[in-house]
């Protein structure tokens, strides 16, 4: 139990860190004198750190093991936040946020990889319950950023808060995160094929149509005529309805199996979007944004489960694998989703989104090698 406490609390801290960068953008961006251009382009540090770690943080974790790594990338990473309230240009902007994204990476496949070598000891499903504390730490961490900004806190002193409170999440809970083996062979990435690449494509298509949600939600909703402070909401439902939904992800996982899981719940959430938009109505927006959250909720941690058996790999080069494909549909996605928008509407990227869920419900049959096995701790 101490080890899921523990690991619970850096599924909880990463979040949290990730959701206090965005609530600031605003601020850091005006501190800067940064336009809509120049902070597109500074924003893409941080995707291109992403894609370096995903590159590298297989081997990194096999080599030195998801323990160290964990509590390594996780204090890193505080530092680095903090860093990029301080840095004096646009240019030291973009290399800051690339060792940002490039350590948030690290400490994301290192907790996973230990979420999936707990769950072998509980032999059962418990892997979306980390991903549902995921979800809750990046609405804490919206809402106190929000309110602290509304206090008109300097973006430092906040980020310094939060490396306070981190560091003493990762110095007390640390010690008890599980020691995993390192395996004789190591390799700096597994490109992914077969099985693997399958679940890959799971990823990015998700990546693409679930990122909807965050980037034109609000555009969406302003559209149809709702007020900022509803269009606001969008983001915040899809949030709040995925945290639910993950909490309920290891009950359904293990009563219907992940393939069943994933393939309705997707098909749910693009039937439900799409309705929604076509509607063309604010309440109907909101519940086809509802109905994506939820619909979504299970994939990220039942696909890194999955691809964490998959034979002749280490978990951590698996997850990685399949991470990186997710993180470069993050990067197509927005490019993707604006150039259809730009030609037929919001309207039409969000019914591209409902498509693209389609695809992942029938990819969900890359899911089948998803069965804990193991002895209860």
């Amino acid at each position: 139990m101490r080890a899921r406490g523990a690991l619970s609390s850096l599924f909880l801290l990463h979040g949290f860190v990730a959701a206090s960068w965005v609530a600031r953008i605003p601020a850091v961006s005006e501190g800067l004198g940064l336009g809509a251009v120049v902070l597109g382009t500074v924003l893409m540090g941080n995707m291109a750190g992403s894609l370096l770690g995903g590159f590298t943080s297989g081997g990194l974790v096999d080599r030195f093991g998801s323990r160290r790594v964990a509590q390594l990338a996780a204090l890193a990473g505080l530092g680095s936040l903090l860093s990029l309230a301080l840095l004096p240009s646009a240019a030291f902007l973009f290399v800051g946020l690339g060792v940002y994204g490039l350590l948030m990476s690290y400490l994301n496949i290192a907790i996973n990889a230990q979420a999936t070598a707990l769950e072998a000891r509980y032999g059962r499903p418990i892997f979306s319950s980390f991903h549902a504390l995921w979800s809750l730490g990046a609405l804490l961490g919206a809402l106190s950023g929000a309110a602290l900004a509304g206090l008109g806190l300097e973006p430092w002193l906040h980020f310094a808060l939060v490396g306070l409170v981190g560091a003493a999440t990762v110095g007390v809970g640390g010690r008890w995160l599980l020691e995993t083996p390192v395996p004789p062979i190591r390799r700096v990435f597994a490109l992914p094929r077969g099985p693997l690449l399958f679940l890959g494509l799971m990823g990015l298509c998700t990546a693409i149509s679930d990122g909807s949600i965050p980037g034109w939600s609000g555009v969406y909703l302003r559209g149809l005529g709702a007020p900022e402070s509803v269009a606001a909401m969008g983001f915040a439902v899809h949030q709040s309805v995925m945290l639910l939904g993950r909490l309920s992800g290891d009950w359904l996982a293990a009563r219907y199996g992940a393939v069943r899981v994933v393939r309705f719940g997707a098909l749910f959430g693009g039937l439900g979007l799409a309705l929604g938009v076509l509607s063309q109505s604010v309440e109907g927006a909101l519940l086809g944004i509802a109905c994506m959250g939820w619909g979504m909720a299970t994939l990220f941690p039942m696909m890194f489960a999955a691809a964490a058996n998959t034979p002749g790999l280490t978990p951590a080069s698996a997850i990685a694998s399949v991470s990186t494909m997710s993180t470069l549909g993050g990067l197509l996605g927005p490019i993707l989703l604006g150039a259809v928008a730009e030609v037929g509407g919001v309207r039409s990227s969000f019914l591209l989104a409902a498509t693209l869920a389609g695809v992942v419900s029938w990819l969900a049959f890359s899911l089948s090698s998803y069965r804990p096995r193991g002895s209860r701790v």
